[in-house]
């Protein structure tokens, strides 16, 4: 009889375990609003802003965010990379363990090419049925696997499996630093056994996009591999600008996003090689790059970094010290994600007027800005976007 007992209570254990817990949602849409509208969602946008969630951006601007759950590697990263790259579109890929197991070098290539890589949980079990250890687990474990692989830490921005999730599981998520990140637009291209026909996937994608969407693809998928290009192609036609998910409203330091640029660049007609990118249409060069190129020149400058408060000083007439990872040329990316800069630059402790953003840890100062700073002469040719930095010429404003 007690064997009985403990074998019931067993079960039932196991039954509890397994079950959702109550208020269990299973994200869905309902696409009524009609064509090119944002749908219903489960929850709403200010609901789901309680607990800094998200299903789409802003609905005021033309802007999408395209995202892609990696759960297993079939051949059509590569090919996905490669039309992002093409496009300068940056996106976001959701992955599991296994994942990075699998496909460490798209991994790598993905954070490399500028895009997130951010959390799907390790093992993709409905996280409705799980205990908060087990929920910490699972998104802690990921982030370790990844820092491993890649030396980065995962983008702050979880996906639930399943799309399953609970108020109290997005509250988890966001003690945890992240963003659960759920979709506006999405369909059935997950079974790559039953993949959609290229016009019928491009039909359903077509009618459902909207304003502020974040696009939902699942990179198994050879359908979405092949119709890529002209899904991109045609989002800009109609007007559409594409963001990554780190400058989605209401984040407390949303990015920019910026262009590689490879346009040449000389200091006294002499060639040179700058890590440089093209943010709304501006020049934006690494500030150690620019210190090393002018070194030796009469606007020659040292560089200085209070490490306790971010602030930047500029030092004209001082030898720069070189720290050996200057001038390594353009970013070989797609797209790179620019957050904001120093808090503070100065020239011999006199605040200046800069526009700075940090990539991958270093400030990138508008050129124009660092140029009248420094008073020294700048030239671009509008034929070939070359740029020239004349030392020995002063700044000005018509060039």
């Amino acid at each position: 009889m007690k064997k009985q007992i403990r074998r019931a209570l067993g079960a039932l254990l196991l039954c509890a375990m397994t079950l959702p817990c109550a208020g269990a949602v299973n994200w869905g849409l309902w696409y009524g609003n009609g064509v090119n509208q944002p749908p219903s969602g489960e929850d709403s946008v200010q609901t789901l802003s309680q607990y800094g969630a998200y299903y789409m951006g802003s609905a005021a601007d033309k802007v999408l965010y395209l995202t892609f759950d990696c759960g297993y590697e079939n051949g059509n990263t590569a090919k996905i990379l490669d039309t992002l790259k093409k496009h300068h579109v940056p996106a976001a890929f959701f992955v599991v363990g296994h994942y990075l197991d699998a496909a460490p070098a798209l991994v790598r290539r993905m954070a490399a090419e500028g895009h997130l890589v951010c959390n799907h949980s390790a093992q993709h079990p409905n996280m409705t049925r799980v205990s908060r250890a087990r929920f910490v687990s699972e998104l802690e474990s990921l982030q370790t696997q990844y820092t491993a692989l890649t030396g980065r830490r995962l983008s702050p921005f979880f996906r639930p499996p399943e799309g399953a999730y609970t108020h109290e599981s997005l509250r988890w998520a966001q003690q945890l630093g992240y963003h659960t990140t759920l979709w506006s637009v999405a369909y059935a291209d997950w079974d790559p056994a039953a993949q959609p026909t290229y016009a019928s996937a491009r039909k359903t994608l077509h009618s459902r996009v909207h304003n502020g969407a974040i696009i939902l693809l699942h990179a198994v998928s050879s359908t979405n591999a092949a119709i890529l290009d002209s899904l991109l192609t045609e989002w800009k036609m109609q007007g559409y600008t594409f963001a990554a998910l780190s400058a989605l409203p209401g984040l407390p330091q949303p990015t920019v996003s910026a262009l590689p640029n490879p346009a040449p660049f000389t200091v006294a007609g002499q060639p040179v090689v700058p890590t440089a990118f093209l943010i709304e249409g501006n020049n934006y060069i690494k500030l150690r790059d620019a210190a090393q190129m002018l070194t030796g020149t009469e606007k020659q400058f040292a560089v200085s970094y209070d490490a306790a408060t971010g602030a930047v000083g500029l030092h004209p007439g001082q030898a720069y010290e070189a720290l050996g990872t200057e001038l390594t040329g353009v970013r070989d990316a797609a797209v790179v994600q620019a957050a904001p800069g120093a808090s503070q630059i100065t020239r011999d402790g006199t605040p200046l007027s800069l526009t700075a953003y940090l990539i991958d840890g270093e400030n990138y100062i508008k050129l124009r800005d660092l140029a009248q700073a420094l008073d020294c002469g700048v030239s671009y040719d509008s034929a070939t976007c070359a740029v020239g930095l004349e030392p020995s010429q002063p700044y000005q404003t018509s060039n």
